[in-house]
């Protein structure tokens, strides 16, 4: 698995719709696709700086 720094693990502990949604939408891959599926929410945080090219 490639890791990318500009990625970090959501805290979503607190938001109790976001969690529900999420657990929502597991549940309804898992039954489309007959398999397992599990969701993680990350948080971007670009650098605009670091793309400069000048």
């Amino acid at each position: 698995m490639v890791f990318n720094s500009s990625y970090t693990i959501a805290d979503l502990n607190h938001n109790e719709d976001a969690l529900a949604e999420i657990k929502q939408l597991e549940q309804r891959l898992s039954d489309q696709t007959g398999a397992a599926i599990t969701l993680i929410a990350y948080n971007y945080e670009h650098d605009i700086t670091a793309e400069r090219t000048d």
